[in-house]
């Protein structure tokens, strides 16, 4: 239920960086799976916002061992290879 009332206040800000600025929050307290990770990237539209997304919220995942399948959800070369790179550090 946390993480659905995190998405509705999500959906209520205009930009991208509000969006991760509230997840940031939310990080001090709770950590957050790779399935609700990919649920939440569902609320940014382009690869930049996505990769900036998994970027904010890698730390705080409790299966990181999984965090790898989400880039099937970035489609540009550019920030395919940044993420990738991100999980390598």
């Amino acid at each position: 239920s946390d993480i659905d009332k995190l998405r509705i206040k999500m959906l209520a800000v205009k930009t991208d960086e509000e969006k991760i600025t509230l997840a940031k929050k939310i990080f001090k307290e709770k950590c957050f799976s790779v399935k609700q990770v990919k649920a939440l990237s569902e609320l940014f539209t382009s690869d930049e916002s996505k990769y900036k997304w998994f970027d904010a919220v890698y730390p705080f995942t409790s299966d990181a061992g999984n965090f790898g399948s989400l880039a099937e959800l970035i489609k540009e070369e550019y920030y395919l290879n940044r993420f990738k790179a991100m999980l390598r550090n």
